[in-house]
């Protein structure tokens, strides 16, 4: 009885010793699937290793910095959420796709409709004397003809008028084209052509500030992701760190039970490692 005392202390000696030794090295190791307990008094293995493993590969797995991530979703929308691994990058991917893909398409439609109503412009505005439309403002000049229907209106300046030289609308009676704009506004006579290139301008402002609204999405894009991607940069970073210092608060333990698996009293002896 003595002997066998003995030699039971040492066991749990040994079997101490190795625990520490695990304890101490699980960091630095390769992760490990499982462990067996051999002795006289029988052989038992710890079972459900699925929490020390993880702890174990965790520790392995280097940080995600969140400021790279920030950078990474600032200019690409999605790459910072990638770079940690979440799935839901490809969203902020496809937001911005789509974003610039509607972007882009309405503003070339605007930029088309913009070119047809200064082709209406063009091809119905007469000059009364010299003028050219290679003297005229893209922008200025174009706009105030289809908001008039001859040069002469209150809007312009004198050195608007030198440059734009004198004008009116192709289907005004030619004996009204040195009347004032205001004078035939309030008589009722008026361009049809005019009324069409103002409606096309109207359409193509319309579609530009459309355009713009989704560029302004693609942009707060960018930033709600930059700012997503730190705040889960910094969550994964969180969650890699607490397994790993619950895993290395826990110890080992050495415990004496009934084995009851072959159907009598059989003193074995057990390694416990609790999760």
């Amino acid at each position: 009885m003595k002997f066998n005392t003995q030699i039971l202390i040492l066991v749990l000696l040994l079997c101490l010793s190795s625990g520490v030794c695990l304890a101490s090295d699980v960091f630095n190791t390769q992760p490990f699937t499982a462990f067996a307990l051999d002795s006289k008094l029988g052989t038992r293995s710890l079972a459900n290793q699925s929490s020390v493993t993880m702890a174990a590969s965790q520790a392995l797995q280097p940080r995600k910095s969140p400021n790279e991530a920030f950078l990474y979703s600032l200019v690409i929308p999605g790459m910072g959420q990638l770079y940690t691994g979440a799935k839901r990058g490809y969203i902020y991917i496809a937001a911005e796709a789509g974003f610039l893909a509607a972007y882009f398409t309405l503003r070339n439609s605007a930029a088309n409709t913009r070119d047809d109503y200064r082709d209406v412009v063009r091809d119905h505005v007469k000059f009364i004397g010299a003028g050219s439309f290679e003297d005229w403002d893209p922008i200025e000049d174009f706009e105030h003809a289809t908001q008039y229907e001859t040069w002469n209106h209150d809007y312009d300046s004198e050195a608007t008028r030198n440059r734009t030289g004198k004008w009116y609308w192709a289907d005004l009676n030619p004996d009204l084209k040195n009347e004032n704009h205001r004078d035939l506004e309030e008589r009722g006579l008026g361009s049809k052509y005019r009324l069409e290139a103002f409606e096309l301008r109207q359409e193509a402002n319309d579609t530009f500030e459309r355009a713009k609204f989704f560029l302004g999405l693609a942009i707060l894009n960018h930033v709600v992701s930059a700012v997503e991607a730190r705040i889960t940069t910094k969550r994964f970073n969180t969650r890699l760190q607490n397994p790993i210092s619950q895993a290395r608060t826990r110890t080992f333990d050495i415990d004496v039970r009934a084995d009851l698996s072959t159907g009598g009293l059989t003193s074995a002896l057990v390694l416990r490692k609790r999760f």
